[in-house]
Order: structure tokens, then sequence, then C-alpha cells
């Protein structure tokens, strides 16, 4: 790929158009699994995982994914690896507070105004009414 080339596909509009055309990933609703699979000694192990979150009473079906080894990961933080679903979730709240009101962080306390809850980036956090 020639610089102009490279250029013209990084222009936001070219790239924008690209990626909305994209298949969209389907949104979660309820409790989210992750499945990892390994062989060992000639038997096939299956293990699904079932996370039901909350925060402050609020469902957050964030995508986290289990690998082999335990580590958790978030399409959301994709460049962490966790040790706990619970230390992905406080990234979560960390990195994104305005997603997460109320609370005790930096600006914390605000509520919506009455505008929709913000889905934090890569999550599909349903709101109340």
């Amino acid at each position: 790929m020639t610089p102009e080339e490279l250029a013209a596909a990084a222009d936001p509009a070219t790239l924008g158009n690209y990626l909305s055309e994209l298949p969209q990933q389907p949104h979660h609703h309820g409790p989210l699994t992750s499945i990892r699979q390994d062989e060992f000694q000639g038997h096939r192990i299956v293990i699904k995982t079932t996370y039901e979150i909350t925060v402050d009473g609020e469902p957050l079906t964030a995508p986290l994914i289990v690998s082999n080894d335990g580590q958790v990961h978030c399409h959301a933080l994709p460049t962490y690896e966790f040790r706990s679903a619970t230390d992905t979730i406080r990234a979560l709240i960390e990195n994104f507070p305005d997603d997460f009101p109320g609370g005790d962080h930096p600006g914390g306390g605000h509520d919506s105004g009455g505008h929709p809850d913000h889905q934090v980036p890569g999550t599909d956090r349903e709101g109340s009414a």
C-alpha cells in the first residue's frame, strides 16, 4: 500500500463509512457465558462460566472473555488483561466514570439529568426507567 493509499483509507469519512458497513456484534441481554475449551491426555474439557453483573443494582452486560489460563479480557478495554471479573468491572468504572452515575469518583454524584444512560463502549448496559 502506498502512503497515498494509506492516507486515503485513514480519512475519517472513508474509515467511518467502512466501519459502519461492518456487521454489528449482537447485544447480549441477560447473563453472559464465557466458554473455555481444552484437550488434556485425550480428554475434551469444556468450562462454561456465566456472569450476571450489576453495578449499583443496574444490570451490566460486559463482554468478558476468560482465557484458558484464567485471565479475563473485556472488549471495552482491549489492551488490558485482568486477574478477575471484579478487577475488570473496577477498571470499567475507573475508565468510564460518566457511565456509572453516583459513586465517589472525581466529578461523581451527578445524575443523568433525565437523559438515558450512556453505554460503556463495547458493553450493553441496560439502564432503569
